[in-house]
């Protein structure tokens, strides 16, 4: 594995330590910034925290091409959140069982984007569990800092804060261990002195280690499995792995376009159908005012043809509504106070509806209507309101 380093987050977390694996002598410290320049012309095998990573095997009697599917089912009771949440790699084992290795997406995604931001060339991500020495029957556990790593199978493992060691062995191993209590041996590697917390009878073996790196690299197989760099984590999608970091964002973002969208494409149609109604309603009005029109090709240019008609025959040709209308209208000019506010036309009879600043204006209207032209008016209605009085007015009848 000539100019390939294996590095490994520390407790800190902001923190690497590394070495180069065509050597395995020397154990280099730093942050980020100064792994990205050692690592500047060759690649990197990255090892995560092993509480990060959990390893376990699982039955699963089904063929090779449809493990991906049924492995989410058979997994999510280890699971603390839904599986989906999960990022799964699996190895098929000779004796029928599948090796997993799981990490959170987030977790993964929050590990891996500041080595691609300083343009660190990612060749393998793994568990620093499965590189922990270990042998049948014995569980292996690598104590750093506060942190503890255990390997209790070739492929099982985790790993805890340092006080809940005891509990995280207890509730992990296979059943074969649980009904014997404890395994019969028990294989510490620690940089700090460390007191076995097993009872007796537990054959425990401690060895103190200054650099646990440099063990872990010996121990890195010749063809690891369980490489956390699948699907979409591929090193050869790091330049879209940014992308990627925020595809649930831009799926929310979409989500809302949609929305959006369908609420102005809503409105649009509903304003269609409105339009349509006044269109009708608007037809059916010109039709009644001028019956003698059969054949509709443009309302507002054929409606200005009959008026001009109507005009050079001194108001007194045309439709019924257009003489009533016309006469009307006409006094209303004469009085700016009186403003109309809606016209209906049915049964030969004209209703307007106007407001005044009082009813005498109205009255004076009514009367100029009957004097003026001989038409047949009644008041309906006369309401005050706020700047006056509102009043419904029907006329009818009349002299051409």
């Amino acid at each position: 594995m000539a100019e390939t380093l294996l590095a490994r987050l520390t407790n800190h977390e902001t923190q690497y330590e590394w070495t180069n694996l065509s050597t395995i002598d020397i154990v280099q410290r730093g942050n980020l910034h100064d792994l990205a320049t050692a690592a500047s012309n060759t690649s990197v095998i990255l090892l995560l925290p092993a509480t990060d990573v959990l390893l376990f095997t699982v039955e699963l009697p089904v063929a090779h091409r449809q493990i991906a599917k049924a492995l989410p089912y058979a997994i999510e009771d280890w699971l603390a959140n839904e599986v989906e949440t999960y990022h799964l790699v699996w190895n098929k084992l000779p004796d029928g069982l599948v090796a997993v290795a799981a990490i959170a997406h987030e977790r993964l995604q929050n590990l891996l984007q500041p080595c691609y931001d300083a343009d660190i060339k990612l060749e393998a991500v793994y568990a620093e569990t499965l590189l922990l020495p270990y042998q049948d029957g014995e569980i292996s556990v690598l104590l750093t800092g506060e942190l503890a790593t255990v390997r209790f199978g070739q492929w099982q493992g985790g790993g805890s804060d340092r006080d809940f060691l005891p509990l995280f062995i207890e509730k992990s191993i296979d059943k074969d261990f649980i009904n014997k209590q404890l395994p019969p041996k028990l294989k510490i590697w620690s940089g700090q002195p460390f007191t076995s917390p097993w009872p007796d009878g537990v054959q425990t073996t401690i060895e103190r280690i200054d650099e646990p790196l440099l063990m872990l690299a010996e121990n890195l197989p010749n063809k690891p499995v369980l490489n956390l760099l699948t699907e979409h984590y591929r090193a050869s999608n790091a330049h879209n792995f940014h992308w990627q970091h925020w595809l649930p964002a831009a799926a929310l973002l979409l989500i809302a376009i949609g929305l959006q969208y369908g609420i102005v494409l809503n409105k649009y149609w509903q304003s269609e159908a409105e339009l349509q109604t006044l269109e009708t309603a608007d037809k059916d009005l010109f039709k009644q005012t001028f019956p003698n029109l059969k054949r509709i090709v443009n309302i507002k240019t054929q409606a200005e043809q009959e008026l001009i008609a109507l005009r050079k025959q001194n108001h007194n040709g045309g439709s019924v509504f257009l003489r009533l209308f016309y006469q009307a209208g006409e006094l209303l000019t004469q009085n700016p106070s009186l403003q109309l506010q809606a016209v209906e036309f049915a049964n030969n009879t004209l209703n307007l509806q106007l407001t005044a600043s009082d009813v005498a204006q109205l009255d004076q209207f009514k009367q100029s209507l009957q004097n003026t032209y001989g038409l047949g008016v009644k008041m309906l209605s006369a309401e005050p309101n706020e700047t006056g009085v509102s009043a419904r007015i029907e006329i009818s009848g009349g002299k051409p």
